[in-house]
């Protein structure tokens, strides 16, 4: 109890009313020590807690880092293929002129040769 009730106790020889029981206090302070032991797990808890966290975190970089290597390697494989397919068309486009230049010269070869049938 507080050493003012305990000083008007002994100056009046009778407790005062407005006061709790002993019980009372006794249950507040066993209340106050749980409360404590609580918070002290609560906070091992949060302190486990920011540890794995941390934990995650480096583990979510180290993966991020892996996969961002990975993509870029994956990248640099398409351009090149890329390279590779601009490089195909573009002698699929000259076989293409040339093919056409050919049928031409056909042709041109073909009316000479019918014209000068037809002239004689």
């Amino acid at each position: 109890m507080p050493e003012e009730v305990l000083k008007e106790i002994a100056a009046t020889n009778e407790p005062p009313n407005r006061l709790a029981s002993s019980e009372f206090f006794f249950l507040l302070q066993r209340i106050d020590r749980l409360d404590e032991k609580l918070s002290g797990r609560v906070d091992g808890l949060q302190e486990k807690i920011d540890r794995l966290d941390e934990k995650f975190s480096r583990e979510i970089k180290e993966v991020d880092l892996k996969l961002s290597a990975r993509i870029d390697n994956v990248e640099e494989k398409i351009d090149r293929l890329q390279d590779r397919l601009d490089l195909v068309q573009d002698r699929v486009d000259s076989i293409k002129f040339w093919t056409i230049g050919a049928v031409i010269t056909l042709i041109a070869g073909f009316a000479g040769v019918i014209i000068t049938l037809l002239q004689k």
